[in-house]
């Protein structure tokens, strides 16, 4: 009897660490539109959401927040400065349109040289945001999905009519699916698509994407292209992505991909993207289109306009498991020690049933 609950509390601790670690969560992140570490610089746009900056806040133009917002967080938090010039106004609202403006939160200082603020109130106070951490935990997120790979059935590499197919090749217990491209993948295909004939049509699909050999994007201007041999760097171009009968010509596609920069430091955006963003170290640079997701950046620098559409992580998403903790472990060696003990001293111990 005490064997059995020996073991029994060893093993219920290892199993609910395991089934903690290691799970899907934006953490701070979850509730914003962009979520940058350091600056966010525009001159025209919008962004649909929340936002929380860890740097400067620079608008020489005009720009609009918070037309949508399903947070509870101030519409626009910043940690460092506020710097508005040029024509135009930067306007924050509180997620009902343009009917109701925002609250603006600054730590830095606040300067207005051009063109005027639009916000129900501009309160310098700290950050409710700690960066760091939250940081800590989106790179962690990213090298977790960088390890993780689903299998495919013979992953289909046409370049004749220009489609990349992924088709997994089992159903997985998080409901979370995630395949890998490259720039050279990018520049060879016009429709990246995953099918999800045999698999739930809630899952979460992640692209891994990278650019291992250092490969310019293709018929790009040389501005936008990134110096040949430069491996952390990317040019994100105009694709289509399908999974089953979602496509990129619907918004709906967004809730339910993810786009992982894992290892690129520099990412140049001249393309619209339906799906979330998770480049934690990522200086982003954009040019046009718009950005149909959540987008989790070091930094930030152009006009691309981000349209809020939450991630949606499916339940299972947040039950991977993971190696048991320093602390299970610790339990676990005591135990088996005792039960050396007792089999040493009790060798005709036997189980009986009823």
């Amino acid at each position: 009897m005490k064997l059995a609950l020996v073991l029994g509390l060893v093993a219920a601790s290892l199993f609910s660490v395991a089934s903690q670690a290691g799970s899907i969560s934006l953490g701070q992140a979850a509730n914003y539109n962009v979520f940058v570490k350091e600056n966010f610089s525009a001159s025209s746009s919008d962004t649909e959401g929340a936002a929380a900056i860890g740097g400067n806040l620079k608008v020489n133009g005009g720009y609009d927040f918070g037309y949508v917002n399903n947070s509870a967080a101030a519409t626009v938090v910043v940690s460092g400065n506020v710097v508005k010039n040029g024509s135009g106004h930067l306007n924050v609202y509180d997620g009902a349109g343009n009917t109701r403006l925002g609250e603006l939160v600054y730590g830095g200082s606040y300067s207005v040289t051009g063109g005027g603020v639009g916000a129900a109130s501009t309160t310098k106070a700290p950050a409710t945001v700690d960066f760091n951490s939250a940081f800590t935990q989106l790179n962690a997120l990213s090298d977790q999905l960088a390890a993780k790979t689903t299998p495919a059935v013979g992953i289909n590499r046409n370049t004749q009519d220009g489609v990349l197919v992924f088709t997994p090749a089992k159903v997985t217990a998080d409901n979370v699916y995630v395949f890998n491209i490259t720039q050279d993948d990018l520049n060879t295909f016009h429709t990246i698509r995953v099918d999800n004939s045999s698999i739930s049509k809630d899952a979460l699909v992640v692209f891994n994407v990278s650019n291992p050999n250092g490969t310019p994007a293709k018929n790009w201007t040389p501005q936008e292209k990134c110096a040949a041999g430069q491996t952390d760097c990317l040019s994100l171009t105009q694709v289509r992505y399908e999974v089953g009968d979602l496509n990129s010509n619907s918004a709906a596609i967004a809730n339910h991909v993810l786009f992982n920069f894992n290892g690129i430091n520099d990412l140049r955006i001249s393309s619209s993207v339906y799906g979330s963003i998770l480049a934690p170290k990522a200086a982003i640079s954009t040019d046009w289109g718009v950005i149909w997701g959540q987008v989790m950046a070091k930094s930030w620098s152009g006009n691309q306009q981000v349209n809020w559409a939450p991630l949606d992580i499916p339940p299972g998403g947040n039950n991977s498991v993971s190696a048991p903790s320093p602390v299970a472990l610790l339990l676990l060696v005591p135990a088996l020690f005792w039960l050396r003990r007792r089999t040493t001293l009790l060798p005709q111990l036997q189980l009986q049933t009823a």
